[in-house]
């Protein structure tokens, strides 16, 4: 929906850092830290750096309240 909108955006942290595979060894189970595997579902990265023209940053804010509702 965003990029037919020429919106970017992405998912940064698709799986919380408990469950990857680097820290098996802390025992965490899916379901120990349900905040954090909730906003790994729910956050959504758009783009932001400094050089993004005021115009940008309007266009996006406005077609993501459109989309929200």
């Amino acid at each position: 929906m965003l990029a037919d909108k020429g919106i970017g955006s992405a998912v940064y942290y698709p799986i919380g850092l408990h469950m990857q595979e680097c820290f098996v060894y802390l025992n965490y189970r899916a379901g120990d830290l349900p905040q954090t595997e909730r906003a790994c579902r729910e956050v959504l990265a758009l783009p932001v750096y400094p050089e993004l023209p005021e115009e940008q940053v309007q266009y996006a804010a406005r077609e993501l309240l459109a989309i929200a509702g």
